[in-house]
């Protein structure tokens, strides 16, 4: 079941994006920070719950760019590890993306990054229907890649 996320959330997501291995410390703390902001009522954001069993599994963090018209952003998807394989990650991008046109959404971008590591991030999307719109080379680090990815939501 996905469910808009509650303040007693948020505990369990920055645990379950710690767990996935693939954020970083300040990205953790950041995402701490963008959730009290968000349940505080601060932003134009949405931010869904996969709940199974009683537990969050997985969730999504999706906002409007500021100055763009209509463009959204994915900010975070995580699943948890012992379920990752089972399609829940591209049922929270579809209900992301639904919630996007929803609000009148007409383009949704997501960044990652180029590293090897990130390979199966990289066709996750890719298989989701987007398109690598731009590699800015070094831009994490050196030898560590930003890649975006872009889909259409309206015509």
């Amino acid at each position: 079941m996905i469910r808009p996320a509650t303040p007693a959330d948020a505990d369990r997501l920055a645990e379950l994006t710690a767990s996935t291995g693939f954020f970083q410390p300040h990205e953790i703390d950041a995402l701490d920070g963008v959730l009290g902001a968000y349940f505080e009522g601060d932003t134009g954001h949405a931010c869904y719950a996969s709940e199974s069993d009683g537990k969050i599994d997985g969730y999504v963090y999706v906002g409007e760019a500021d100055m763009a018209d209509r463009t959204w952003y994915i900010w975070w998807i995580a699943v948890d590890p012992s379920t990752q394989g089972r399609g829940l990650g591209r049922e929270l991008l579809a209900f992301a993306e639904g919630e996007a046109r929803r609000r009148g959404g007409r383009v949704m971008f997501v960044e990652t990054s180029g590293t090897p590591a990130y390979e199966a991030t990289r066709r996750f999307y890719l298989k989701a229907g987007y398109d690598r719109e731009a590699v800015l080379r070094d831009y994490y680090r050196d030898g560590d890649d930003l890649v975006i990815f872009r889909k259409r939501l309206a015509d």
